[in-house]
């Protein structure tokens, strides 16, 4: 069963008199285990699209079906749970709360769930540990570097063991050589079966992944099958140290 699947989706909004068709009608399905680069151009629809599919909006017209079940009309407590239960958002920005510490910060997603997690201070702890940071966990984030600040947010994004990664632009605010760094981290990850959609300009970045959707005037113009030297290597064996 598809993960993710979008059923000529449109998105508009009306801003005054004006009409913006932001999507047009826009058919996707994402598998499990895949890993996918959205790519357009500023106002391409790219990112509305990600919204969309992180159930952080709703399409105007079309459906859309995650995990087996129709969002497209859900009210936002159950588009809350939907997220809570099934992605992990990373964003490249961070949105880490400034007065929190690495822990606390890859806590929060578990503070919004009815059920407490058991265990759950020491998963953060294993999590930190996955991207190199436990002995950071006490820090806040004008204590770390932006790479780590960057790492606290993909441990967050799996605190709650998500089937699907959401990455808007994950390495934009970041030198090259730090974001070579997280988008091998989230190759691994991918290696390991969580399925990541990865939104993006940047072509070296969309090199990770091993399909390409391009997406312009809100429609889907291109979705093809790569695999790069990268991500080749990375389905052969590649594991998180």
């Amino acid at each position: 069963m598809s993960l993710c699947v979008l059923e000529d989706v449109r998105k508009t909004y009306i801003l005054g008199d004006v009409r913006v068709d932001v999507l047009r009608g826009v058919s996707l399905q994402i598998e499990p285990g895949e890993f996918t680069a959205i790519m357009g151009p500023s106002g391409s629809g790219k990112t509305t699209l990600m919204n969309i599919l992180g159930c952080l909006d709703v399409p105007t017209q079309g459906r859309y079906i995650l995990a087996g079940k129709d969002v497209t009309h859900m009210s936002d407590d159950e588009l809350s749970r939907m997220r809570s239960e099934h992605i992990g958002f990373i964003f490249q920005s961070f949105h880490l709360l400034p007065y929190a510490t690495a822990l606390e910060n890859v806590l929060l997603p578990t503070l919004y769930l009815e059920r407490r997690l058991d265990g759950r201070k020491k998963r953060a702890m294993e999590l930190l540990a996955l991207v190199g940071l436990e002995d950071r966990a006490g820090f806040k984030p004008s204590q770390l570097s932006g790479g780590q600040q960057q790492r606290v947010a993909i441990a967050r994004a799996l605190m709650n063991a998500p089937r699907l990664i959401l990455a808007d632009e994950p390495t934009g605010a970041l030198d090259s050589a730090t974001a070579k760094d997280i988008m091998t981290l989230l190759s691994d990850l991918n290696a390991q079966g969580t399925t990541v959609v990865v939104v993006t300009h940047d072509p070296e970045v969309a090199g990770y992944a091993r399909r390409i959707v391009r997406v312009r005037d809100g429609m889907v113009v291109e979705d093809r099958q790569t695999v790069s030297e990268t991500t080749e290597r990375r389905a052969h064996g590649a594991v998180l140290a």
